[in-house]
């Protein structure tokens, strides 16, 4: 590996490329799929066993993995099955790794018009790609579509309709974006197959279109798990056309903890990364919109105290804290994380 490449070992097959396209080819009409992973080679034999059932198959197969070891690495190679028409492998270090860069690095490595990304620990249901691809050229200026959970629906519990009844936000639409910062589950919206209009993607399974993400890209500033970094994706390009959610393009999220950030960080990144993505997605944001966001999320920080009442819950809740207190001090502070 050269210091600043931080390409650990690549693995090429089909139709793979030895050098990532030039940015003045033309796109083919056609979808890659950018999986970017870190720790997961159990749950990402799910995704690929899934994938394999897709048809057609995906122009190509882009992999990009921050583990340290080598166990989806043997996961890739050892397969036999058709994924795709092609499959490029990266094992990336240092200045690569992160979900954010990791997807930035995979989309150098696209020559068609679509590009979907999903979670590792996402199990897609028969159709799914070609319904997500399906409804992206349905219409004209769509420029990103959505999959849907499957088993995902449950109606606004005790705490979102609390949230709503202090203002906390306006309403209840799933996939909707409030003015206090606030994003409204996708889980609120029943079973349909009928397509949805969203201010935002579910990050775990979300196709685009190549030229969005050429000309905005994730934004780079949210280090490591990135949490939110969809979002502010989403708000930014929703500025370039439509957000669709295909009710009909199903998948299973099968939540996998491991890889993911201490309770600390994890409280930090609620805070601070939903400014930051206030501070750049609202359209016309005022000093209202600021004082919003300040009653929202402390009310909501406040309201996180219910958990002291259980004593396995106690711990966690106080880390989350103590990582929204930090992030508190670093947003008043004007400063940027360390």
């Amino acid at each position: 590996m050269t210091a600043d490449s931080g390409i650990v070992t690549t693995l090429r097959r089909g139709n793979a490329p030895a050098e990532p396209p030039a940015q003045s080819d033309p796109l083919l009409r056609g979808v890659s799929v950018v999986m970017c992973t870190y720790k997961r080679a159990g749950s990402m034999r799910g995704f690929l066993d899934s994938l394999e059932q897709q048809t057609p198959r995906p122009h190509r197969l882009i992999v990009v993995d921050a583990s340290p070891d080598a166990e989806t690495e043997e996961l890739v190679r050892d397969r036999r099955g058709d994924l795709a028409t092609g499959l490029c492998y990266f094992r990336v270090a240092g200045p690569l790794r992160g979900l954010t860069r990791q997807r930035n690095f995979g989309i150098r490595w696209v020559d068609t018009d679509l590009i979907a990304f999903f979670d590792d620990d996402v199990v897609l249901r028969p159709g799914c790609l070609a319904e997500m691809e399906r409804v992206h050229r349905a219409a004209d200026g769509v420029v990103g579509v959505g999959g849907y959970t499957e088993g995902s629906y449950q109606p606004p519990d005790r705490l979102w309709r609390t949230r709503r009844s202090l203002g906390i936000v306006a309403d209840l639409r799933p996939g909707s974006y409030q003015r206090s910062g606030m994003s409204v589950p996708w889980g609120f919206l029943p079973p349909t197959d009928d397509v949805v209009e969203a201010d935002w993607l579910p990050g775990c399974a979300m196709m685009w279109k190549t030229s969005v993400l050429r000309e905005i890209g994730f934004s780079e500033s949210f280090e490591g798990y990135a949490q939110g970094e969809d979002l502010d994706f989403s708000l930014r390009a929703r500025r370039k056309g439509k957000l669709l959610v295909a009710g009909a393009a199903r998948f299973l999220h099968l939540f996998d903890e491991s890889g993911r950030p201490d309770h600390v960080k994890m409280g930090f990144m609620a805070l601070y990364n939903r400014y930051q993505i206030q501070r750049r997605g609202l359209d016309d944001r005022t000093w209202k919109d600021v004082l919003r966001f300040v009653y929202a999320w402390g009310l909501d920080t406040l309201m996180l105290g219910r958990h002291f009442l259980f004593p396995r819950r106690f711990r966690p809740t106080l880390l989350h804290l103590k990582g929204r207190l930090k992030a508190a001090v670093v947003i008043m502070k004007g400063e940027h994380p360390a």
